[in-house]
């Protein structure tokens, strides 16, 4: 008898959404209109809204520590692949989540990484999505610096974590996003207001738009920069009019 080694394959029928609301085709908002100064000047001196939605889909591989993970993100509907290569590949396609070559090889929760580490590196163009909500902090002094502040929230439908909360920190001179507050509601909601920090680096263009390539997390404590908790590199970016990851639906 014949035994053949199968592709274990584990199916989640729950609807899965990234952080933020998928844009519906077709679906834009006037940035003219609707967006703080500070949060249209950042989107502008980075591309443009317009560049991003052009794009379908974006290429990019995060370096921490030892590893190297890669990322394959649908723009249009954020479907995602993400790659450890000889380890594991997780697809979330659609209602279902694909992991290969086994559950086991993905040791962690795959609802919560969906579009998770996407979200945070394409900051701030995603928090133009539907369902965002912005709010103008003003500016505040940090470290010697100017910062033009912009807090996002979420509508109560958006995303398996509407709850959470971001402050957006851009320099005041150059409009460039340079530091996240973030909190994390998916396990629980009274975090609202508990923030992280992330440091964003080496902002540089790829294809029309700029990304960072070096983001740094850090406790946030008393409204300052705590202990350091990782760093991440990000290399091999780049985008492609192109659906690489069409789901037979679309």
């Amino acid at each position: 008898m014949i035994h053949f080694r199968f592709v274990w394959l584990i199916i989640f029928t729950g609807i899965l959404f990234s952080k933020c609301q998928v844009p519906k085709n077709n679906e834009t908002r006037d940035s003219q209109e609707v967006f703080p100064a500070a949060f249209r000047q950042s989107l502008e001196n980075i591309g443009g809204l317009n560049n991003w939605r052009n794009y379908g889909t974006l290429f990019f591989s995060e370096v921490r520590a030892q590893d190297t993970i890669k990322y394959t993100v649908d723009l249009k509907n954020r479907d995602e692949r993400i790659e450890k290569p000889g380890h594991y590949t997780v697809d979330f396609i659609g209602d279902s989540v694909q992991i290969f070559p086994n559950r086991d090889s993905f040791a962690k929760n795959p609802q919560f990484y969906h579009n998770l580490k996407f979200y945070f590196f394409a900051l701030p163009y995603v928090t133009a999505d539907p369902g965002t909500i912005h709010e103008d902090l003003g500016s505040k002094m940090f470290d010697g610096k100017l910062y033009d502040r912009i807090k996002v929230t979420f509508e109560d439908s958006v995303g398996l974590a509407p709850k959470d909360q971001y402050i957006l920190w851009f320099d005041h001179q150059d409009h460039l996003l340079r530091l996240l507050n973030y909190s994390v509601t998916y396990f629980d909601e009274n975090n609202a207001e508990k923030y992280n920090a992330i440091i964003y680096d080496g902002w540089k263009g790829f294809d029309g738009l700029k990304f960072p390539t070096q983001l740094t997390g850090y406790i946030w404590e008393a409204d300052t920069l705590g202990a350091q908790r990782y760093q991440s590199l990000f290399t091999d970016i780049s985008l492609s009019t192109d659906r690489k990851l069409n789901r037979s639906s679309d």
